[in-house]
């Protein structure tokens, strides 16, 4: 009997690393530009058999929910502590800096969901998850600010802080105006700081 918990949490470990293994073949082939794999080039990625892969997964959308799961993981790594008494235009560039850089780490995943979107409530509900946590930081970075405002202004400008800041905006301006890091962050900057300037 001892030896039949070891034995079975040896197995749970495979099947987790196996489990993991194929998340990451499928957000590896985002990456690489394949925005619409099929099960056989996941399969193929991760080194394991087609039959694998839906023994985890009971189809691609359950694999692409699971990748969604994982990048809001990654996703909120890249969320740090911005010192709530910094001046206003050091708040800014830090959330801009911080939104830019997980922007371009998450973009090529964020495509591929993006065109599922509109066929998976759950894919759905992981972007207004992720957009809730997004309203929540500016609510706290420039609170101060929002709440200076008289109520029917602070709700306007909290919603165009979100547009300003949001993933749709940032791929907009590095893949169709082809701006660089720098000078889409700049962009970013210039909509949000007569947005919430006080001044």
């Amino acid at each position: 009997m001892q030896e039949v918990a070891p034995r079975q949490d040896g197995r749970l470990a495979r099947s987790a690393r196996t489990r993991r293994a194929i998340v990451d073949a499928m957000r590896s082939l985002h990456h690489a530009g394949d925005l619409r794999p099929t099960a056989p080039r996941v399969a193929d990625r991760a080194g394991v058999s087609l039959r694998t892969v839906f023994q985890h997964f009971e189809d691609l959308e359950a694999l692409l929910i699971e990748a969604g799961r994982r990048d809001y993981e990654i996703a909120m790594r890249y969320v740090r502590p911005v010192p709530l008494h910094a001046p206003l235009l050091d708040r800014i560039r830090a959330v801009v800096d911080q939104r830019g850089e997980m922007y371009d780490a998450l973009a090529p995943v964020w495509r591929a969901a993006r065109l599922q979107e509109p066929f998976s409530p759950q894919i759905r509900s992981n972007r207004d998850r992720l957009m809730a946590a997004g309203r929540a930081q500016l609510e706290l970075v420039f609170g101060s600010e929002l709440d200076r405002m008289p109520a029917s202004r602070r709700e306007s400008a909290l919603h165009a802080a979100q547009v300003a800041t949001s993933w749709a905006t940032w791929e907009s301006l590095r893949t169709e105006l082809h701006l660089a890091p720098d000078a889409a962050g700049a962009a970013v900057r210039t909509l949000l700081e007569p947005l919430l300037s006080t001044r």
